[in-house]
């Protein structure tokens, strides 16, 4: 990850997301994952009664957490030690590990709304999922949490979930996109990181010796969808590419198909095939993978699971022109529909506070604050994988590659994925299948135009 100006601005700051150009869908966007595609949008149930705080109550209120961060090791010992420091701190409201490993978490959180209640009174977002649940009312605004802890320097990134000066989502991590490469390997084989795409072509290729070395690896499984289509929104990037520009889909785009055609090229020269996220964690830390195009916070995972690796690994600068990489916050929420949301915020509240968030942000490994924190330059200058390629970055965010489409990313996605590996393991052409994905998008478009009429 790049440190920024909290603000969001200064050279490299990821670009404000304004209303204007992400909530123009408004209620329009149908609400549904890629295997609940087309179920009506349950209307949000809303609590007739006023739960008071549990201090006035007399009893603890446990308050349920859903996150995927409880299956990430790593992020999951940082989430446990502020819990644990909040409930040392009070006695009146206590927290609840619940959720689901990330390729579930989206799906599960849009059954529930569907269903007519989320499960939890806090709720783990990312990019996408945070519009999805704001469309549907399901959230909480949130700016008494800024107001008592003094924060006037909220990332600008938190603009496209403002409403009327009240966020509806606090970042608790940002994460962007970068060349991770394991620096043992690329000093035993001679090897310089690459500087254009061709010389990453050439280097990936000349450091995979099947079965034992692999010089590359991405998520390519659909049994991994989330993670799949996560990933592959990044390889865009190389070529300017956005994937919708509205609700127009820009798959048959040059940009997309040149972005498509190398991810298959890499996996045909240099990916582990038909490995899972799993196995790939393994083989990563048994350093048999060279480079991974990925968000920083795997890192955290490799400290945490394979601290010898983690001594080994480094970021290059990314080997494209424009440098342009996807920076993603990951919003958390309060049930605005749950019993328990003034409890929730005073758990937000406490999580905010400068001491706290500082602990959470470095335990975790994460390098973009939320908010102007400071006490991290000596943390930020230990860390031997931040510089160069984590720096050297010009950000973009999911909504301003999605489009519209950005409310129906998963259904989106779901097209995407399942022409593209006809590609990667059948005989289909990359025109042919994104030809065919147009067609599906174009019609996924109508459909959604016409559930907003």
């Amino acid at each position: 990850m790049s440190t920024h100006d909290a603000n969001g601005n200064g050279t490299g700051s990821p670009k404000i997301w304004t209303r204007r150009n992400l909530l123009k869908a408004g209620g329009a966007a149908a609400l549904g994952g890629a295997t609940v595609a087309g179920l009506p949008l349950a209307t949000p149930k809303r609590s007739s009664t006023f739960a008071a705080p549990a201090i006035v109550q007399g009893d603890p209120i446990t308050l349920r957490y859903m996150t995927w961060f409880w299956n990430e090791p790593g992020r999951a010992e940082a989430w446990r030690f502020i819990i644990e420091k909040f409930h040392a701190a009070q006695t009146e409201i206590r927290i609840e590990e619940g959720g689901a490993p990330f390729d579930e978490f989206t799906n599960n959180v849009i059954v529930q709304v569907q269903a007519g209640e989320l499960e939890g009174d806090l709720i783990q977002t990312t990019p996408d999922l945070v519009l999805r649940l704001l469309n549907a009312e399901q959230l909480e605004p949130l700016g008494d949490v800024l107001t008592a802890n003094n924060i006037t320097t909220l990332s600008a990134a938190h603009d496209y979930i403002t409403r009327d000066g009240q966020p509806y989502g606090l970042d608790v991590v940002t994460v962007v996109f970068g060349l991770l490469y394991n620096g043992a390997i690329f000093d035993r084989e001679g090897v310089q990181p690459p500087t254009t795409i061709e010389e990453w072509i050439d280097v990936s290729t000349r450091l995979t010796e099947r079965p034992n070395q692999f010089g590359i690896f991405s998520d390519h499984l659909l049994s991994e969808a989330e993670s799949f289509w996560f990933t592959l929104q990044e390889w865009a990037m190389p070529y300017d590419g956005v994937w919708a520009k509205g609700l127009e889909p820009q798959v048959t785009t040059e940009p997309i198909l040149n972005a498509l055609t190398l991810f298959k090229t890499m996996y045909d020269n240099a990916f582990p095939q038909g490995v899972d996220n799993a196995t790939a964690t393994e083989l990563w830390s048994n350093q048999q993978i060279a480079q991974q195009l990925i968000v920083s916070a795997l890192v955290n995972v490799y400290k945490a699971n394979a601290p010898e690796l983690y001594e080994n690994i480094r970021s290059a600068t990314l080997p494209w022109p424009s440098k342009k990489s996807i920076a993603r916050i990951h919003p958390i929420t309060v049930n605005a529909n749950g019993q328990n949301k003034d409890a929730a915020k005073e758990f937000v509240k406490f999580l905010y506070a400068p001491e706290n968030y500082r602990d959470l942000l470095t335990k975790q490994l994460d390098v973009i604050p939320a908010y102007e924190v400071g006490g991290l330059d000596e943390y930020l200058g230990d860390l031997p994988w931040l510089s160069p390629g984590f720096k050297d970055i010009t950000y973009t965010t999911p909504p301003e590659i999605m489009g519209d489409f950005i409310y129906n990313n998963q259904e989106f996605g779901q097209v995407v994925l399942t022409k593209f590996q006809d590609v990667l393991t059948g005989n289909s052409a990359v025109e042919d299948a994104m030809a065919e994905a147009q067609e599906e998008l174009e019609a996924l478009a109508e459909r959604i135009e016409a559930d907003a009429g």
